[in-house]
């Protein structure tokens, strides 16, 4: 299960009857929604969380570029995609056929450089990583703002080459482009922060995370 969100337990649950879940995963650590695999570990039995080491956060067992994350006779690579934040992660599927990017590449554009984030990485994860995929490799993004829920490599290629053809102007679009009506930024997302942190347990002792973060991130100010 890949991004499960607290706030949607039930249609998490649903997702999954019938399934035999083994791995909750978390694509980075999440600052506009708690994440949901603290409480699906309790709900579902041997159930564990996952996310790249690079993340900072707490999980059942972490993930480095190249991994393979095994579900039958099927597997998913790991691909460190860093930018949106430092620790953003892909999952490739073994045929090559489609990609799980998270918040790194959506449809129609991609997410915002968040506090840990950086353009210069996030170009090169899309162009040198994501982009260096088949055409028609389907894109399966961790939103869906209406716009299918899917894409392709090639159809997000042409959409992104409006926003220049070199290093630079892709740094530059980056670092200016905030996307206010996909990603507000919540009031609470320190807090959410700091749950995600805890593999989406809200943490007790919310002075301690707050610390731990912003010695971590710089935040919090």
């Amino acid at each position: 299960l890949n991004n499960p969100v607290c706030g949607q337990l039930s249609r998490d649950l649903i997702v999954s009857t019938n399934l035999h879940l083994l791995y909750a995963i978390n694509t980075h650590v999440h600052e506009d929604h708690i994440s949901g695999t603290s409480v699906l570990k309790k709900k579902v039995e041997g159930l564990r969380s996952v996310i790249s080491r690079d993340s900072g956060a707490e999980a059942d067992e972490y993930i480095n570029d190249g991994d393979e994350i095994h579900f039958g006779n099927r597997h998913i690579v790991a691909v460190a995609t860093p930018g949106h934040t430092s620790g953003c992660m892909s999952f490739l599927l073994d045929d090559g056929k489609a990609i799980l990017t998270g918040d790194c590449l959506l449809v129609g554009g991609y997410g915002p450089v968040l506090e840990s984030g950086s353009a210069w990485s996030f170009c090169d994860s899309l162009y040198h990583k994501i982009f260096a995929l088949s055409d028609d490799c389907v894109v399966l993004p961790g939103h869906d703002f209406g716009e299918g829920g899917h894409s392709t490599i090639g159809r997000e290629k042409d959409f992104l080459a409006q926003y220049g053809n070199t290093t630079e102007d892709f740094v530059y679009t980056a670092n200016i482009k905030q996307d206010k009506d996909r990603f507000p930024v919540p009031k609470d997302s320190d807090m959410i922060f700091a749950c995600n942190l805890k593999d989406g347990a809200k943490p007790f002792h919310l002075h301690s995370f707050r610390t731990r973060v912003k010695d971590r991130w710089g935040i919090f100010g």
